[in-house]
């Protein structure tokens, strides 16, 4: 079993199901929010997905061009609870609609709590009411888009 897989799962098993969730909507951009953006890094973690997913991630939580090689600053951003790393992340890139799915709850803003879909670590996407909550928040997001374009 490789150290990145739990008991009874394998490494990534939902992707199928977050492809078809994502293909009603097919600009919508991913940021991968995980201590993955540093162990193994962001572009040996994308290497492990398929290239239709893989071409919608538009960056990472953490990424040495904007945090630095400085082992102060990646100590730093490891102490940090993963929403403030989302919420940082969301206000560097100034998205119009973002969602987060994470399993990591702990110390997330309550600015942020309405673009979470919290989800458990051992079911993640396999959760149907995960994958209802998600479809849910990117036809609002969709909506919201819309309206905004004249």
């Amino acid at each position: 079993m490789s150290p990145y897989e739990a008991a009874g799962h394998s490494l990534f098993e939902w992707v199928p199901i977050l492809e078809s969730v994502l293909q009603p909507h097919p600009t919508v951009a991913l940021v991968l929010s995980s201590t993955w953006c540093i162990r193994p890094g962001y572009s040996a973690t994308l290497k492990r997905l398929p290239a239709s997913l893989r071409a919608r991630f538009i960056g990472g939580t953490y990424h040495r061009r904007v945090h630095g090689v400085d082992p102060w600053n990646l100590s730093m951003f490891r102490t940090t609870p993963r929403g403030v790393q989302v919420q940082e992340d969301a206000q560097r890139r100034k998205p119009h609609q973002w969602i987060a799915l994470d399993d990591d709850l702990e110390d997330w803003p309550d600015s942020c709590r309405q673009n979470l879909i919290a989800c458990e670590g051992t079911t993640g996407l396999s959760n149907p009411e995960v994958q209802h909550e998600l479809r849910e928040k990117l036809r609002s997001c969709h909506v919201a888009l819309s309206a905004r374009t004249p």
